[in-house]
């Protein structure tokens, strides 16, 4: 019997964050909004289903409930979506909310809601992004947390994803740093990081003519394996003794020093940096900006930025760590679009 994902075990560490990572199909969503509809029926409690994107929230909501009537769960009650209210039995459930417009609806009165579900919290940088150009996402959520709860200390947010990566901008942002082999519950503080896995719907997975194609696959080892596939340590290299600082990239709050070897051309993305200066230390984000940088928009044309792109896309550059490595994916990218 396979053993869907439940949130009640992780709510008895009583945090406000929880971070639920694991399976895909594993039932992190389905067990999470029946938790929440549960909630609202029995005790009133109204909920926010989050996603990043104004377009992403429109493609969800239309069959938001369709996984749980195809279950047969609530068949004696009608949930339904009306605009960007979730209602049973028609009565105000909840509320859908893109994180991208949150800042817009800080007059809404949320003081009934309990849970914020923020699914797909982590993108995996192909067909997902996290918000940007010139903007810090993690300090939008904490905007949109703090609207929500207010003085009260009993909003908890289920932050919901597949197994993309162990670094993430959020994960940076509180210092989260899990080493395999995972344990399920990880406690840090006010935050609970659950890592998913159940080995009956694995094997059940296992059985299917799919996996009979895709075995041996990087695909199969993260849909099968629960392996965070976008932590690839080809990039991993410690910088060589002849490298030279050249600039530093600030993002999200955290300096990156960009060092060279100029014999070779290849460059080194590292967590040290060099003397800092109002002109070789670039903000990356409108929160970024200090009076002793400079923003990207004003050099991102200019030959020292080109060639660093250049390199990139030339894989010539190397990272001291997974955290650097991942961070600089997003600086790159929003290089490319800051217009």
């Amino acid at each position: 019997m396979i053993n869907w994902f439940s949130p009640h075990e992780l709510l008895t560490y009583n945090c406000l964050y929880n971070f639920i990572i694991g399976d895909r199909g594993g039932g992190k969503s389905f067990g999470t909004l029946e938790f929440c509809v549960r909630q609202f029926l029995k005790h009133g409690r109204e909920f926010i289903y989050l996603r990043r994107y104004k377009t992403e929230l429109e493609d969800s909501l239309p069959t938001l409930f369709d996984a749980l009537k195809q279950a047969g769960k609530f068949p004696e009650h009608e949930l339904t979506v009306k605009g960007n209210t979730l209602y049973c039995d028609g009565k105000t459930m909840g509320y859908a909310v893109a994180l991208s417009t949150s800042m817009k609806r800080k007059s809404v009165n949320y003081s009934k809601v309990w849970y914020i579900i923020f699914e797909e919290f982590m993108v995996d940088g192909v067909t997902s992004r996290y918000l940007g150009p010139g903007t810090n996402e993690v300090s939008i959520f904490e905007n949109f947390y703090e609207t929500v709860a207010r003085l009260r200390n009993n909003v908890r947010v289920f932050f919901i994803a597949n197994a993309f990566s162990m670094v993430n901008i959020y994960f940076v942002h509180y210092g989260i740093r899990l080493k395999p082999p995972f344990k399920t519950y990880n406690k840090i503080g006010e935050i609970m990081v659950c890592i998913w896995q159940d080995q009956t719907y694995r094997e059940a997975k296992k059985a299917t003519r799919f996996y009979s194609i895709v075995k041996g696959s990087e695909f199969a080892e993260h849909a099968y394996e629960n392996k965070f596939f976008m932590d690839s340590d080809h990039f991993i290299k410690k910088r060589d003794k002849e490298s030279e600082f050249h600039f530093a990239i600030t993002y999200m709050g955290k300096t990156y020093g960009i060092w060279v070897n100029w014999n070779t051309g290849v460059y080194y993305v590292s967590n040290k940096h060099g003397g800092l200066t109002a002109y070789n230390n670039i903000a990356m984000s409108l929160d970024d900006n200090r009076p002793n940088n400079i923003n990207i928009r004003r050099v991102r044309n200019m030959p020292f930025m080109q060639a660093f792109r250049k390199a990139v896309d030339e894989n010539n550059v190397f990272y001291d760590n997974l955290e650097t490595y991942a961070m600089l994916k997003e600086v790159v990218y929003l290089m490319k679009t800051i217009t």
